[in-house]
């Protein structure tokens, strides 16, 4: 059957469908309490400069949504680990004086590890993203070698209390969940017998997800070593468009394809990228309005946890409606280093989103144009 373009574009209802809630205002509270706490302290301590590895090792608590406490542990355990050598291999890379072109190869061949490694043991979100987030950002820094050996003993600190966090958050979900179903059984035995309810179809019963929902972008029918090759050319070539026309944050550009490539299928990519250039435009407008307040200190502090809860508590369900929370989120983070206006980030932002869903719309359309049997 030959490959038709209209197969790959997205209907606005594929942008607006919620996915089902799952008890997503836990998983909100533990990451939001996962970054919020480091980061009173590090504003406490007036280290606010260490920030941004806080952040990095606070990710491992985005892993492991929906699993018991001994499957989170142990993959947030790994990821853990990937976020923390990711962010050490960044700091290497930062202290060449040619890291913004030593970034481009080590990031891409970062990608297509992490990829597999995020294969081997299943872990989600799936993609190299946070890993390629956390390599590429701390090697853009600008800082000399103490600076970088203490945010990378914040970076460890942060993720081995995210660990706490999931065993502790996971305890009470349990003894939560053996009350509700004792209450359930008790109930059942006093109530007299029903006839079975209609069957449960879709999303409710562990079927297929919606299409705006991120839980639909688990990668199928490809090889692990394709997909590998896919992260590491995408993030190869989003970084260096931005890099040759001289723009200051090209792993802005490299995320952005890489969250595109993570789902399971050209029109899946296509979608994903499509919710990542809409949500970011649309939260572009929420960020400025609240960078036009100039908040500093501990009120920055306060917007990131209240803006990492958000993004959390929505971007499973729609990834549009998450990246209204997301993209605040990260410009509040980039006025802490202060280099640049608010106004240059929003701008940067907005474009290097462009490129980056650029390339991973050109990369699906030429897979899809593939035959079958080598698509990735």
């Amino acid at each position: 059957m030959p490959f038709s373009r209209h197969e790959l574009i997205p209907g606005w209802r594929d942008l607006v469908t919620m996915g089902p809630y799952r008890r997503d205002h836990w998983v909100a509270l533990r990451v939001a309490l996962a970054i919020g706490a480091p980061l009173v302290l590090l504003w406490a301590t007036g280290s606010m400069e260490l920030a941004i590895f806080a952040v990095f090792g606070a990710f491992t608590s985005v892993y492991g949504r929906g699993l018991g406490v001994f499957a989170r542990l142990r993959l947030q355990s790994i990821a853990a680990g990937a976020l923390l050598v990711s962010v050490g291999v960044g700091a290497l890379v930062s202290l060449s004086p040619e890291r913004g072109l030593l970034v481009l190869p080590v990031a891409a061949a970062w990608a297509f590890l992490m990829s597999l490694l995020g294969d081997r043991v299943r872990w989600a979100p799936p993609g190299p993203m946070f890993q390629i987030f956390a390599l590429a950002a701390i090697a853009a820094l600008a800082v000399d070698g103490a600076v970088l050996l203490r945010g990378l003993g914040v970076a460890v600190v942060t993720a081995v209390w995210s660990l706490l966090l999931g065993l502790a958050f996971g305890a009470v979900g349990e003894l939560v969940d053996r009350g509700r179903a004792a209450r359930a059984a008790a109930g059942e035995a006093a109530a007299p017998a029903q006839a079975p309810g209609p069957a449960v179809s879709g999303a409710s019963a562990g079927g297929s997800p919606s299409t705006g929902s991120i839980r639909s972008v688990r990668p199928a029918r490809s090889t692990p070593m394709g997909r590998a090759w896919m992260f590491a050319v995408g993030t190869l070539v989003a970084g260096a468009i931005p890099l040759l026309i001289g723009i200051g944050h090209p792993y802005w550009a490299m995320v952005s394809a890489i969250a595109g490539l993570s789902a399971a299928t050209g029109f899946h990519r296509v979608l994903r990228a499509t919710h990542r250039l809409v949500g970011t435009v649309l939260g572009l407008g929420v960020a400025a309005v609240l960078m036009a307040f100039e908040p500093s200190g501990l009120v920055v502090v306060l917007l990131v946890i209240a803006l990492q809860g958000g993004v959390e508590l929505f971007i499973v369900r729609n990834y549009t409606l998450g990246l209204l929370f997301l993209t605040p989120l990260v410009l509040v983070m980039g006025r802490l280093a202060g280099d640049v206006s608010a106004g240059q980030l929003l701008l940067e932002r907005g474009v290097e989103t462009l490129i980056g869903v650029a390339v991973a719309v050109a990369i699906a359309v030429v897979l899809e144009r593939l035959p079958a049997s080598s698509k990735l």
